[in-house]
C-alpha cells in the first residue's frame, strides 16, 4: 500500500472519530463562544445617608463625587425627606451610612442591600465594613497640644454624645497623655445633642466655681468647641484659657487664626469620603478590601479602614485651613451648579407642560369661535332690535375762520329687526357656500366640456 493510500486512511478515520464523539474543531482548538464576556452598561447606584450636623458634610461629598465623576456611577444623596418617599433605596447596590434617617438601615437589611458605615457605628445593624478616622490617636494629638501650653491646672474635657462611636477611644486618648502630668486635674462634662444648654451652663458653673484654676478645655466636635468658644468669649475668658478642638472644620480654623482657640485635629472628611467611595465599589465588584484594622460591635468584629489624622498646629495651619477652604468653596460650586441643572430641567418639563396646555386652550377657542361664527344668531330669538346713535357737532367760524361757537346734537333710535330678515340673513352664509360649491361645478363641467372639444 503506497504511502498516499495509507495518509487518506488516516484521515477518514480522525474524521469519522470527530464525528462519532461529536466533537469539532473548535473544540480541539478551543470554543471562543463559551469564553468571551459581556460587560453591562447599566449605571450603577451608591445611596449615601450623611449627619446633617457634622460641619464636613460638603467635604466628604466632594471625596465621593470627585471619583464618581470618573466612573458610570450613580451617587444618591439621601436626606430626612427620603423617609417619605415609597422606596428611597430602589436601584442602590450599597448604602453607606453615617447617619440621617435611620429607617435606611432597616429598608437596606429588608432589601438585602449591603451597608458600609462611615465614621460612626449604628447599633442593631448588619455591617459589610467601616471607614473612620482613628479616634483614639485624635484624643491623644488632642492632650499633646493642650500640654504643649498648660501643665498644670484644671483641665475640662467636653466629651460628645456617649452613643457615638468613637467616645471611648477619644476620651481614653486624652486620659494616656493627661494623666502623665500629676499637676493636672480633669473635669468631664457628658453632652448629648438634646442638652446643648445643661452642657453650656455646666461650663459656666464650673469656670465660676473655679475662678482662675481652669487654664484648658478640650472638646471633642465642632459643636462642642463653637459652644466653648462662645461660653469663653461672654465670660472674657478667651485668651486666658487654651482651647482645643478635635475635628477641623472652616470655622475652627478661622477661630485658630484669630487666636480664639489653640489646635485642632484634621480627620481628614475628603479621604474619608474617598476611601468610602472605593470600599463601596468594591463591596459591589466583590473584591477584596484593603482591611487595617477591625471594629468590635454587637455584630462581631467588623472589618475596618482606619483613616490616620494629624494635629493642626500654627506651622501647618495656613496649608491646612487652605485647603479646607478651597475643598468646600469647589464642593459648593458643584452642589450650586447641581441645583441650577436640576432647577432648569424642572422648568423645562413644566415649560412644555404649559405650552402643551396653551395649545389646547386655543384649539378650544378656536373652535368655539369658529362655532359662534357659523351660528351668530344664537337659538330661540323672537325679537331683535337695533340701537343707533348719532352724534352730530356743528362749529359757527368767523371771517378768520375762527370757531366762536359750538353745538352738539345727539339723535338716538331704537328699531326692531323684522324676523323675515333675520331668517334671511341666517340663510344668506349657507346659501353663498352652495352658490360657490354650484360655481364650482359649473366651471369644471365648462373645463371638461372644453378639454373635449379640444381633444376631437
Amino acid at each position: 500500500m503506497s504511502k498516499r493510500v495509507r495518509y487518506l486512511l488516516v484521515i477518514i478515520s480522525v474524521c469519522l472519530s470527530l464525528t462519532i464523539t461529536g466533537c469539532g474543531l473548535q473544540s480541539l482548538f478551543g470554543n471562543k463562544n463559551n469564553t468571551s464576556s459581556t460587560k453591562g452598561g447599566t449605571e450603577t447606584v451608591i445611596a449615601v445617608s450623611l449627619n446633617e450636623e457634622d460641619p464636613n458634610k460638603l467635604l466628604i461629598t466632594k471625596g465621593i463625587d470627585d471619583l464618581a465623576k470618573k466612573e458610570n456611577v450613580q451617587v444618591k444623596y439621601l436626606g430626612q425627606s427620603a423617609a417619605g418617599e415609597e422606596s428611597p433605596l430602589k436601584g442602590a447596590k450599597v448604602l453607606i451610612y453615617q447617619g440621617g434617617n435611620a429607617s435606611l438601615l432597616k429598608s437596606a437589611e429588608t432589601d438585602k442591600i449591603p451597608v458600609l458605615a462611615l465614621s460612626q457605628l449604628p447599633a442593631g445593624v448588619k455591617l459589610v465594613g467601616m471607614i473612620t478616622p482613628d479616634q483614639e490617636k485624635t484624643g491623644e494629638l488632642m492632650a499633646q497640644t493642650l500640654v504643649s501650653k498648660v501643665a498644670e491646672g484644671q483641665v475640662v474635657i467636653l466629651q460628645g454624645d456617649p452613643n457615638e462611636t468613637g467616645f471611648q477611644e477619644r476620651l481614653a486618648g486624652n486620659k494616656v497623655v493627661l494623666s502623665k502630668y500629676p499637676k493636672i486635674t480633669v473635669q468631664n462634662i457628658v453632652s448629648s445633642p438634646d442638652s446643648e444648654a445643661v452642657t453650656k451652663q455646666g461650663l459656666v458653673d464650673i469656670l465660676q466655681k473655679n475662678p482662675g484654676k481652669v487654664q484648658g478645655i478640650l472638646a471633642h466636635t465642632e459643636q462642642l468647641a463653637a459652644l466653648a468658644n462662645e461660653v469663653l468669649k461672654q465670660t472674657q475668658l478667651d485668651r486666658k484659657i487654651s482651647l482645643v478642638g478635635g475635628q477641623a472644620c472652616v470655622p475652627s480654623l478661622e477661630r485658630m487664626s484669630s487666636g480664639a482657640q489653640a489646635g485642632d485635629i484634621d480627620t481628614s472628611p475628603y479621604l474619608q469620603g474617598v476611601n468610602a467611595y472605593q470600599w463601596a465599589q468594591k463591596i459591589i465588584k466583590k473584591e477584596a478590601l484593603d482591611v487595617n484594622d477591625s471594629i468590635t460591635s454587637e455584630q462581631g468584629e467588623i472589618p475596618a479602614k482606619i483613616i490616620q489624622v494629624k494635629a493642626v498646629t500654627p506651622d501647618n495651619l495656613a496649608l491646612i485651613q487652605k485647603s479646607y477652604t478651597l475643598t468646600l468653596q469647589s464642593a459648593e460650586q458643584d452642589k450650586k451648579e447641581k441645583e441650577q441643572a436640576d432647577q432648569a430641567s424642572k422648568s423645562t418639563d413644566q415649560g412644555q407642560a404649559k405650552q402643551e396646555d396653551q395649545s389646547g386652550n386655543k384649539s378650544e377657542a378656536s373652535s368655539e369661535g369658529q362655532q359662534a361664527k357659523s351660528s351668530p344668531i344664537p337659538a330661540g330669538v323672537q325679537k331683535v332690535t337695533e340701537r343707533i346713535k348719532t352724534e352730530t357737532t356743528r362749529e359757527y367760524l368767523d371771517a378768520q375762520g375762527k370757531v366762536i361757537g359750538t353745538e352738539k346734537t345727539v339723535n338716538e333710535q331704537v328699531k326692531t329687526v323684522p324676523a323675515e330678515m333675520l331668517k334671511q340673513q341666517s340663510e344668506q352664509p349657507k346659501d353663498a357656500t352652495k352658490d360657490q360649491g354650484d360655481q364650482k361645478d359649473q366651471k369644471d363641467q365648462k373645463d371638461q366640456k372644453d378639454q373635449t372639444d379640444t381633444n376631437k
